[in-house]
């Protein structure tokens, strides 16, 4: 015996998106948009998923079981999305195997993509980029970075900051050493200030003067970010984009930029390690991600 189910309603746009790329995502199906020359195969995801922690503090690489259970939730209608500080081909690279069947929140929700597909994207203004830099610059403590449309810079306009890069260290990839902010092209989406040290040392400084200005959170022992996004906002235009309810919404975080998408899903996770106050603040505490992964698409 065979059952079969038929849903009927109408497609309709939601907010920044397009009717046919909610249709494929109502459908399961991938959608020609004839008009537009546009085709949308997102598959059915009925949940969205956010995963702000999946990668511990000085490992490189995830997993296989990670993997298995992002195509297990992907074959079950569950849209995975991997939400970082860390440049969009960073994540591209960690996430390979299933790099085209998740989305990215990327440079803490600056981009916001779905496979190669980018949906949406939040540059920080220019002139307080422009003076950021030249602050950081003055700093003995850190050397600052920027990511762009075109590429990453490190500013190195002193022999101290040149000191700390020599001990961070320069990632790999479309990297360029440059002394001020006036060489850099293209939109910023990120501004971060890198410390060979603890930086909530040097961040209980900085901050204050920034927060106000701009998005500003600690996001790993090294590291400051700033964007004009937010992973919670990375969360709504997802939600807006593919029509998906907040209440079917899960997050996984363990540091401060990870604390307003948590806010924002419906189910968060806080991660064990992550700091007192947070734990004060968010009663679901785990230590593993793909323990609870596993229980999600049934």
């Amino acid at each position: 015996m065979a059952i079969y189910h038929l849903s009927v309603s109408n497609v309709s746009r939601a907010s920044g998106s397009k009717a046919t790329a909610t249709l494929s995502y109502i459908s399961g199906r991938r959608v020609h948009d004839e008009r537009r020359g546009e085709t949308y195969d997102y598959g059915r995801k009925e949940r969205v998923l956010r995963v702000g922690t999946l990668l511990p503090e000085g490992q490189t690489e995830l997993p296989c079981a990670v993997f298995d259970e992002i195509r297990r939730l992907h074959d079950c209608g569950v849209l995975f999305c991997a939400a970082s500080g860390r440049p969009l081909d960073a994540l591209r690279e960690l996430f390979a195997p299933v790099a085209d069947e998740i989305a990215y929140m990327s440079e803490n929700a600056a981009y916001v993509c779905y496979g190669r597909e980018l949906l949406h994207t939040i540059p920080m203004p220019r002139e307080l980029c422009a003076e950021l830099v030249a602050y950081l610059g003055t700093r003995t403590d850190c050397v600052s970075r920027a990511c762009t449309t075109t590429g990453r810079y490190y500013f190195v306009p002193t022999a101290a900051a040149q000191a700390n890069l020599d001990a961070v260290g320069v990632e790999f990839g479309n990297c360029r050493i440059v002394k001020d902010f006036s060489e850099v092209k293209g939109d910023v989406t990120q501004i971060s200030a890198i410390s060979a040290g603890d930086m909530n040392i040097p961040a209980k400084e900085i901050l204050p003067l920034w927060q106000d200005r701009i998005g500003a959170a600690v996001t790993g022992e090294h590291w400051l970010d700033f964007t004009a996004a937010g992973k919670d906002k990375g969360l709504h235009l997802l939600c807006a984009h593919f029509g998906i309810p907040q209440e079917n919404t899960y997050a996984f975080g363990d540091s401060y930029n990870d604390a307003p998408m948590l806010r924002a899903a419906a189910h968060p996770y806080l991660m064990n390690i992550a700091p007192a106050d947070l734990k004060a603040e968010f009663a679901t505490q785990i230590d593993d991600v793909t323990s609870v992964l596993k229980t999600l698409g049934h």
